[in-house]
């Protein structure tokens, strides 16, 4: 039991950090959600994602949204990954999704347990608070064009009355990447 106790004061030093990617590129509920009425959707190469997630120490993983798949998956984890249950409970809850949200069909690159004092954690500012994040290098490299590498090939703006313009910057943005494709949204732009 001692042990159990210093394990959660262990890990209330620190977090564990997602980033989600959606598997449909132009969602009327993620733009909704996300993009503030500009901004661009960025197309990631799964295996290219992959590697940073490794590389940085997540794991790649795909959102749970049903209550019947959530139990079961769970309870083998405890099994399977008993010396590490708390660092893998964490991770498991953060790909646990409210089933209201499965259009988005959502997979999500999550740490390990991270101290606060890591040396790449950082902290942005939101209308309401500071946050946490942690910080991951995308650059895997230059392709054989000697464009950078980031691991997304795709650019979507986001849709808006000002989707040219979105466009052209997001362009001036990744000249040096290897983007293979930018567009607007097809989605009509209405108001978000």
């Amino acid at each position: 039991m001692l042990r159990v106790a210093s394990l959660i004061d262990f890990f209330q030093q620190g977090y564990v950090y997602t980033a989600s990617f959606a598997e449909d590129d132009d969602l009327l509920s993620q733009w909704r959600g996300y993009g503030a009425g500009g901004g661009v959707c960025l197309g990631f190469v799964v295996s290219d994602l992959q590697r940073v997630a490794e590389r940085a120490g997540f794991r790649l993983v795909k959102c749970i949204y049903e209550q019947s798949q959530k139990t079961p998956l769970d309870d083998e984890r405890v099994e399977e990954f008993a010396n590490q249950i708390v660092t893998r409970y964490q991770q498991l809850a953060c790909a646990f999704k409210d089933p209201s949200f499965r259009e988005e069909c959502e997979w999500r690159i999550i740490s390990k347990f991270v101290p606060r004092d890591h040396q790449s954690v950082r902290v942005r500012g939101t209308a309401t608070m500071l946050v946490p994040y942690f910080e991951v290098d995308l650059d895997l490299g230059n392709d054989r064009e000697g464009r950078t590498n980031l691991g997304f090939e795709t650019v979507i703006a986001v849709p808006s009355l000002q989707k040219e313009r979105i466009l052209q910057a997001a362009s001036i943005a990744t000249r040096h990447l290897s983007v293979e494709a930018s567009r607007p949204s097809d989605i009509p732009y209405r108001s978000l």
